[in-house]
């Protein structure tokens, strides 16, 4: 498989309303934070684009923006932080992209920030985000069983995380 060619780069303004399209697809939301559940107001999608965050990054597939990837809730003492991915397109999905971003994401808080763990999470029915944390590394912390509603049913919630001695230090 050829993973499509991508670069991270800062959010832009001008993202917001692609992002804001992708929040509105529920193929695409269903799978998200609750405070994703429901329609999201332009300046709400442009504050969390480009609000405060300590590593943000658009994801550009091709020359066009596709996603939103990061790591949140960094603790600088601990080294440990959260990280996340939205890609959006949903014709990239399978493709290998979400695995290339998140290895690079990890690459980048391992061995230039020198964080020593990283955090994820995602809803259990969601495959394709449990396979890209599989094949990076991660590995399972805890399940928050039904955890949140999506779909007419609650689901749970997986916990992971990677420690840096755990990281390959592969970069793509």
């Amino acid at each position: 498989m050829t993973v499509p060619t991508f670069v991270l780069r800062e959010p832009r303004l001008e993202d917001a309303i692609p992002y804001g399209r992708f929040l509105a697809d529920p193929e695409v939301h269903v799978w998200l934070e609750d405070r994703c559940q429901r329609p999201l107001t332009l300046p709400e999608v442009q504050a969390f684009i480009l609000g405060p965050s300590w590593c943000r990054w658009a994801i550009d597939c091709e020359g066009a923006f596709v996603g939103l990837t990061g790591l949140e809730d960094v603790d600088a003492l601990r080294g440990t932080a959260r990280l996340f991915i939205v890609i959006g397109e949903r014709q990239l999905w399978g493709k290998g992209l979400g695995e290339a971003v998140v290895r690079r994401v990890l690459h980048h808080a391992f061995h230039e920030l020198g964080l020593r763990k990283i955090v994820s999470d995602f809803m259990a029915p969601n495959h394709g985000s449990r396979r890209i944390h599989e094949r990076t590394g991660f590995q399972v912390e805890g399940c928050a069983r039904q955890d949140s509603w999506r779909r007419g049913e609650w689901i749970d919630r997986v916990y992971v995380a990677i420690f840096r001695t755990e990281h390959n230090g592969d970069r793509v």
